[in-house]
């Protein structure tokens, strides 16, 4: 009976959403090798920044749009994803982002277009990353302040859209918000 109860007290409890991506991503990679993209990662020092099946997520829209869940960035994207994931390990390593899920990064133009993205759209021309906070812990006020004062160096763009998720690419330095305008920016300018 105690084993039982240590049993059931040491279980963990994996949402039906996540069970259904993880089977999903299964599926999905016995008939798309990731090899030369896990390898290029490792090379880089950058594996496990973001776990792979995050990382090959595309828009969540995928479904309505009748698109791809998951896709491999063509491989000359891979520089700039290998540079917004040293972004990413940098908010990480300095505890901006502590606890976050990476829901939807590189789209093929075809989804982009009908999942709403920007006709110009990172995720489609080089690589970005839409994160969603867990539990709070990405702390935007200091994610803010190194996008004011480290942004420029990284080339970094940053927005937070009404769903709370949170934009992060390294293909022009900027912010915007709602709108997609800087009417409604994300992180205020400096005084």
């Amino acid at each position: 009976m105690l084993a039982l109860a240590l049993v059931v007290a040491t279980s963990v409890v994996v949402p039906p959403a996540a069970e259904d991506d993880l089977a999903a991503f299964s599926e999905w990679v016995a008939t798309h090798p990731l090899g030369d993209f896990e390898k290029y990662l490792a090379q880089s020092g950058l594996n496990g920044v973001v776990p792979t099946r995050q990382l090959v997520r595309t828009a969540s829209d995928w479904r309505k749009c009748g698109g791809p869940r998951f896709e491999i960035p063509p491989q000359e994207h891979w520089p700039e994803v290998k540079k917004v994931l040293k972004l990413v390990a940098e908010l990480k390593h300095r505890k901006i982002l502590v606890d976050f899920e990476a829901v939807s990064n590189y789209r093929n133009p075809v989804l982009n277009r009908c999942a709403g993205g920007a006709a110009r759209s990172s995720h489609t021309r080089t690589f970005a990353v839409d994160i969603k906070p867990i539990d709070g812990k990405v702390d935007e006020t200091r994610l803010c302040h190194f996008w004011l004062k480290e942004g420029k160096d990284w080339n970094m763009g940053l927005s937070k859209y009404p769903s709370g998720r949170i934009h992060l690419d390294v293909s022009g330095y900027r912010t915007w918000g709602a709108s997609h305008g800087r009417d409604s920016a994300y992180c205020p300018p400096l005084p």
